[in-house]
Parts: C-alpha cells; structure tokens; sequence
C-alpha cells in the first residue's frame, strides 16, 4: 500500500467530528502559506483635487442621504458615503422602529438592503407595511435569505444586492447577532469590518446596537446614556460617524406614550450641540412622524 493510500483510508476512518477538525487544520495550513498581496497602493492629494474641491463647497451642508425627517437631519448632516449610523437604546425603546422608518422613507427613492438578524422578514415587512400606510409596493427593499450570518458573510451580499439594484443604504439589525457573544474583542472585529465595508462599497450603513447593563442599585435614566455605553466595546464608538439613541421615555425619564425620543450622541456632518441633543416624533404603533410642538415643559439635559 502506497503512501497516499494509506492517508486515504486513514481518512475515510474519521467520524464527522474528526474529520471536521483534519480539514480545519489543513485549511489553516493552507491560510497561513498562502501569499497575500500588500496594499500599498498610493494616491497623491492633486489626482483628488475635484472629489475634495465637491467636499469642501458642501462643507457643513446636509450631504448624503435624508432621514426623512428634516430636523434630525439638520443635527446629523446627513447620512454620507462611507458612513456608520449606530442606533442604540434599551430593550423596546424604539430603536429598531426607528432604523426602519429611515429606511422606508429612503425606500421610496432608492434601494435599500436590510438585514434582519433578530425579526422574521415577513415580521419586518408587516411593520413596514404598516409604516408605510398599509402597502410595500412603493418601495425599493431587498432583505437576506438566510438568517444564520456572521460578519464574514456581509460583503458577499452587499455585493449581490449592489448587481440587483445599486443600493445607497444598508440596515443591520442588529450588530450583536453577528458574533456568538459579546466579547470585546469580537464586536471591535465585527465593528471595523462594518465600518471598511462602508467605506468601501460607498454606502451609508445604520447599525442597531444593544446598550450595556446598567448598575441595578443605581438604575440610570436613558439622558445619562453616552456612546461609551455600547454594549462590546470602545471601538464601535470610534469607527462610527454617527451614533443616537432612541427611546420611548421623555427627558424626565416618563414613558412617553405618543412620542418616540432621539438623543444625538456623535456626528461627523455637523456640529454636536451639547445644549440641544435631543428630538421628539410622534409614534403611532411603530410609525413615526415629525409633527409636534415643544411642549412647555422642555427640558435640555
């Protein structure tokens, strides 16, 4: 019996599990012998002189895409090529109500990809639906067919999705659902993988995020919460542009039962007011429209 015999009926010996493990070791193997070209590419400042001569004449100017919502658009500038919008907020507060507003308002003009890693795509279309006054046929929206991804596996579709319909605006929902926990180092993965995709296919991405349990002897109100309070690590605040929270609570901390509450937490686009961070739309079961008065009672915290 030769050699290369031999090693294959020792393989076809192994049961699945130890099979699995010989292949992941020759992968390995493989990955690490493997070339890999630098990317040393260099580009001079005057073979750019048009792009940033357009950048700086929109300097300070809403660019990008709209919200549809013109007041959170004016704090935020707009959501740019390249950016990340991180949206988080407690557990159903509003956040991914939100995230699917903005997305059928952009709907109605371009196409959208959203990825729903924690609802049922016929769940998200029905709320959709509702959004958008009871009918989805207005609307440019393509969502994944498989529901088990890993960060690894968004490139490919935003590939596809840009071959079936020029997408300008990404949706995940939500960021955590991506990883098989909640490791630090994991979400700094997945976050600047997120943010290199971004910048590479040219898009807008909003990405839901969960929030960090909060001291239950010294329970906080949503006001006091700040970017660093992404659940994973400090890295996602880095990476992104803009970041928001959401809520379902006024800035008394009261359940706020027709309003839906936006707190700006960073922006790139614009100037961050500290004094005026904070927006109010009017909810109806997920909708969310900006129509309201500044009650008396206002308060900037």
């Amino acid at each position: 019996m030769g050699k290369t015999d031999w090693l294959t009926d020792k393989i076809q010996s192994l049961d699945d599990e130890a099979f699995a493990e010989v292949a992941g070791a020759i992968a390995e193997k493989q990955a690490v012998t493997e070339v890999v070209k630098p990317n040393d590419e260099i580009v001079h400042i005057t073979e750019l002189a048009e792009e940033i001569q357009t950048e700086y004449n929109e300097w300070g100017k809403v660019k990008g895409l709209r919200t549809g919502y013109s007041n959170l658009d004016d704090k935020l500038g707009g959501m740019d090529e390249g950016h990340v919008i991180l949206i988080g907020g407690e557990t159903s507060n509003g956040k991914s109500a939100l995230a699917a507003n903005i997305a059928v308002n952009v709907a109605k003009q371009h196409p959208v990809l959203f990825i729903t890693l924690e609802m049922l795509t016929r769940e998200l279309g029905a709320r959709i639906m509702h959004i958008n006054g009871g009918t989805v046929d207005d609307l440019d929206i393509m969502f994944q067919a498989e529901h088990r991804l890993t960060y690894k596996d968004i490139k490919p579709l935003l590939a596809k999705a840009k071959d079936m319909g020029e997408i300008r605006l990404v949706v995940l929902d939500y960021l955590q659902y991506l990883g098989r926990g909640m490791k630090p180092e994991e979400v700094a993965v997945m976050s600047k993988e997120i943010k290199a995709l971004a910048l590479e296919f040219e898009l807008p991405f909003i990405v839901i995020v969960s929030l960090r349990k909060g001291d239950a002897k010294n329970k906080r109100s949503w006001t006091e919460i700040e970017i660093e309070d992404f659940m994973g690590t400090g890295s996602i605040g880095y990476d992104a542009d803009i970041a928001m929270i959401a809520s379902r609570k006024d800035t008394t901390n009261e359940y706020d039962e027709d309003g839906l509450w936006v707190k700006i937490l960073k922006t790139r686009n614009a100037k961050l007011n500290y004094h005026d961070r904070y927006l109010r739309f009017k909810w109806e079961q997920t909708k969310i429209i900006e129509d309201w008065t500044k009650p008396d009672t206002w308060q900037n915290t």
